[in-house]
């Protein structure tokens, strides 16, 4: 397989399952995995035991931790800040996707990959609830703004002017721009990797199994209950 695509892999079924759907298309998967003093820090160990066992290449694992002096006020990543049963948008880490596919697509022109893939999917692009507007200037605005497909395709339009000309070809696509749900991009990702699946890790925290009661943990169950799957994860509660 001489094509090769860059994956931005958490520990979650969204980004190693649609990982592993370009990887059945026939591209080399190269994956990259960020640690940034996240306190669901297990799913660094996860994604790359999962690589590994889908028969990526050698996962690449990046310690930003550094920016935890910057993400400061998100449930993510900041200690004083308690991890939420429902969305709010303190669940946000502001352009972290923005940070982590400019750091991907840098990978990605050294080595010769024309894609740079992550695991957003059109549910993250949902609007937000009237309950969980913050202001009249939050109405109609995405949960996760940076996974919207308009921000790939600007943020994609940018990367490769930064770049010469002749390398112009870099395509950062997702779940979101294929048109995909988080059901469906689970469905096509079970049928790819059987029970492996259930070995990936939404859970917003590091327990010994998913805590069951953070918006991840609860988005997870909910996933496999509508796309008719036996959910096989252990979760505390």
């Amino acid at each position: 397989m001489n094509k090769k695509v860059v994956a931005v892999i958490s520990g979650g079924p969204d980004s190693i399952g649609y990982a592993a759907q370009w990887f059945k298309r026939g591209y080399r998967v190269y994956p990259i995995i960020f640690y940034y003093s996240q306190k669901g820090a297990k799913e660094v160990s996860v994604a790359k035991e999962l690589c590994v066992k889908l028969g990526f290449e050698d996962p690449l694992v990046l310690d930003i931790s550094f920016m935890k002096f910057i993400w400061k006020k998100t449930q993510l990543v900041d200690e004083s800040i308690d991890v939420e049963k429902e969305y709010m948008s303190s669940v946000v880490v502001p352009i972290r996707n923005a940070v982590f596919l400019t750091i991907a697509a840098a990978y990605a022109f050294s080595i010769g990959a024309q894609y740079v893939i992550y695991g957003a999917h059109l549910d993250d692009n949902s609007p937000l609830d009237k309950h969980e507007v913050l202001s009249t200037k939050d109405l109609w605005q995405p949960r996760y703004p940076d996974c919207s497909p308009e921000f790939q395709l600007v943020l994609e339009t940018a990367l490769n002017i930064g770049h010469f000309r002749s390398s112009r070809s870099i395509q950062i696509w997702s779940p979101a721009r294929e048109g995909l749900t988080k059901v469906e991009n689970l469905r096509r990702s079970y049928e790819i990797m059987g029970d492996l699946i259930f070995e990936t890790w939404s859970c917003y925290l590091s327990f010994e199994h998913h805590c069951g009661r953070c918006e991840s943990c609860l988005n997870r169950k909910k996933a496999f209950r509508e796309a008719g799957i036996l959910d096989k994860t252990k979760y505390m509660v």
